[in-house]
């Protein structure tokens, strides 16, 4: 009988977890990134409600989106090159909105001032990330023959550029900043392309189906944090200060670089199947892809 009893037990707080979790929204971070901001401050504020997520924290991009694809995660803020490669893969993965803009930029090591100094350089990045093609789109405009050196975390990358295996990186706020003074930032990709996006949300399309009132809730109000954010400046270099231990000048300048605009707007569509392209040229992706099939507006 107590064996019975015991196993009884067992089986509803098993059943127990697995129901709290079907009654919450299960979201993937890259803990090291400034691309989950509006989010942290929403959870911060009102706008909106722990009680209604398991967040789960990642080093990198694509930890982050392995837990996505293998339905570990329901939805992730990451590099939306990893969704289009997922796609293009056969993966049951959406975008269902742009959040993150610019943040990129290149660190070079002590010597090195300018951007046309990394001529011959070794360039640090993440295979397959936003830092990856970005860079690659830089140096092909503007005719730089530059070394890849591949990571597959950013802590790897930071190391490789205080020992000299590398000349520079291609680096994101806000860690980008944590470097000595007397490293260099050259390049910031936002003066590129303004306003670009680079993490947008993502949800696998099971969630999209079966946690759509979820969704839409945690949409809202990520909207409304984001909108706050926006139109007050100080409480987001507040934000950045006390969510990231980033102190002044460095948060005013992380946020100088960083945009959050949310929405599927038509003119990033183009510019992230132009950085697919680019992707295809690079031998990471074979399959073609229609931005019909990346893009799920939830309604």
């Amino acid at each position: 009988m107590k064996k019975i009893i015991g196993l009884l037990l067992l089986f509803a707080l098993l059943f127990g977890c697995t129901n709290s979790k079907k009654d919450k929204l299960i979201i993937g971070i890259i803990k090291p990134s400034l691309n989950h901001l509006t989010f942290d401050f929403g959870l911060a504020t009102d706008f909106l409600n722990r009680d209604d997520f398991v967040i789960k924290n990642f080093a990198s991009g694509w930890e982050t989106n392995e837990a996505l694809i293998s339905g570990k995660i329901d939805v992730a803020i990451l590099p939306f090159t990893y969704a289009w490669l997922d796609v293009s893969n056969g993966k049951k993965v959406k975008i269902i909105s742009f959040l993150e803009r610019e943040s990129d930029g290149i660190i070079a090591n002590p010597s090195i001032k300018t951007l046309d100094q990394l001529q011959g350089k070794k360039l640090g990045v993440l295979r397959a990330s936003t830092l990856d093609i970005f860079a690659e789109l830089m140096t092909e405009e503007r005719n730089l023959d530059m070394e890849f050196i591949y990571f597959r975390t950013p802590m790897d990358m930071a190391t490789a550029l205080k020992t000299g295996e590398v000349d520079a990186l291609s680096f994101y706020v806000p860690s980008i900043f944590k470097f000595n003074s007397d490293y260099n930032i050259v390049h910031w990709y936002g003066d590129d392309y303004p306003l670009h996006t680079c993490c947008n949300i993502t949800a696998t399309e099971n969630a999209i189906n079966s946690k759509s009132e979820m969704i839409k809730k945690f949409l809202i109000g990520l909207y409304t944090a984001t909108d706050e954010l926006n139109k007050s400046p100080d409480t987001a270099y507040k934000a950045v200060e006390e969510f990231y231990e980033l102190y002044p000048p460095y948060s005013k300048q992380s946020l100088y670089h960083t945009k959050y605009v949310m929405g599927l707007d038509e003119n990033m569509k183009e510019f992230e199947m132009k950085t697919y392209n680019k992707m295809i040229e690079k031998g990471y992706a074979v399959n073609p892809v229609k931005p019909e099939n990346v893009y799920y507006k939830i309604k």
